[in-house]
């Protein structure tokens, strides 16, 4: 029996298609290789780009949230209540907005804490609107000079003291003490000390060398100019309330411009002191003071010419 394999070596065309059969099945075997490659290769692509959607949507999301949200409506009618009078409501509004979290609204949650400290500062919770002016302080401040918030954590410690009744000729000589030895700054303190005690003498002087060394504020100009007016020296009394009325800072500024529209009246100028009043009320509208003196301004201004019981008819 002849040998199969000397019988395909000798056959050229058998050998051929045997090499061709296995070179096919080495195609297809890669061709399957390949393709589950590409298969894993396109799941892997297709998990990536999930995962990195996923990621997108988060991130897209949380800073939608961040930059998106109630602090601003919240500021504003934090803002309305406060000039209406509304402190404690303004309070409330103001630390609700500051609760909301918001990129890039530093500079604006900063001008909001000033709206807080003022509202403490009319409450007369001067603690509290010290915390808020220091906290301003030590945080970089950008809308107010670091030197104007210390002005306004000395003022609310000046009349922290008072409100504690703190002040005492013990007291009052200490703060002579550290002026002497040049500190200026405690001026305001002392100048709110002899306020408290009545002595209006000193209570100027000491207020005016802070003014003139530090700048005039609005509570310095209401209350000198207060007292000008109490004395009938409204000469002087205006010249103060044009200083408070061009301070830098609106703390007291309502109660300046309530004096100035006293002064206005004094000078039997009735129209322009309802004009101003007027402005005020638009400001404050829930201020019992300011209404009434609105009122009794507009009916100064508005007479009725015609009187209720003509002369003839008092006749019959």
């Amino acid at each position: 029996m002849p040998n199969n394999r000397n019988k395909l070596k000798t056959d050229p065309e058998k050998r051929d298609l045997i090499e061709e059969k296995r070179v096919r099945k080495g195609v297809r075997a890669k061709n399957r290789r390949d393709l589950e490659i590409k298969r894993k290769r396109n799941l892997k692509l297709a998990i990536f780009c999930s995962i990195f959607s996923i990621i997108v949507i988060i991130g897209a999301a949380y800073i939608i949230v961040h930059c998106i949200s109630n602090k601003e409506s919240l500021r504003d009618a934090g803002i309305a209540a406060f000039n209406e009078g509304g402190y404690t409501e303004a309070i409330s509004d103001f630390e609700s907005s500051l609760a909301e979290k918001q990129w890039f609204s530093k500079k604006m949650d900063e001008d909001t804490r000033l709206y807080l400290a003022a509202c403490y500062m009319r409450i007369d919770d001067y603690e509290k609107a010290f915390e808020v002016y220091k906290n301003i302080r030590d945080n970089r401040p950008s809308v107010i000079k670091k030197e104007d918030l210390e002005r306004y954590m000395d003022l609310a410690t000046a009349l922290n003291e008072v409100k504690k009744g703190s002040v005492n000729e013990i007291y009052i000589n200490n703060l002579k003490t550290e002026y002497e030895r040049g500190n200026t700054s405690v001026s305001l303190y002392l100048g709110t000390c002899y306020e408290i005690q009545g002595d209006y003498e000193n209570m100027i002087n000491y207020y005016d060398i802070y003014s003139d060394t530090y700048g005039m504020n609005t509570y310095i100009a209401y209350q000198e100019s207060s007292y000008y007016l109490s004395v009938g020296n409204d000469e002087m009394a205006q010249s103060i309330v044009n200083k408070g009325l061009n301070a830098s800072d609106d703390l007291y500024m309502d109660l300046v411009l309530y004096n100035d529209i006293v002064l206005t009246e004094r000078q039997l100028d009735y129209a322009g002191a309802l004009s101003k009043a007027e402005a005020l009320t638009n400001n404050y509208p829930n201020n019992e003071t300011y209404k009434k003196e609105y009122d009794f301004l507009y009916s100064r201004v508005n007479v009725d010419s015609n009187p209720v019981h003509p002369a003839e008819e008092e006749e019959n």
